[in-house]
């Protein structure tokens, strides 16, 4: 575990010291759920939003080598 140090304003200290007390939780360890649980929340936003997506092109045919090949067809090159 590494060390930090952050500045709270008065009523973040307060708020945390109250939870502290009545949770029976030191203030560092109230902080580190709170971040774990941002950090969970998101990846939960992330995986719901890759299901949304998943399978959406499971219809179509896409072949890269034809779709590079469109790309470069009006590119002329001079090897002179």
């Amino acid at each position: 575990m590494k060390r930090t140090q952050i500045y709270l304003d008065e009523e973040m200290f307060d708020y945390l010291e109250t939870e502290s007390k009545l949770h029976s939780k030191s203030i560092s360890e109230l902080i580190r759920e709170s971040i774990k649980e941002k950090i969970q929340g998101r990846n939960r936003n992330l995986l719901k939003n890759m299901k949304k997506v998943f399978g959406i092109w499971k219809n179509h045919k896409f072949d890269v080598d034809e779709y590079i090949s469109d790309l470069r067809k009006d590119r002329h090159y001079d090897n002179g």
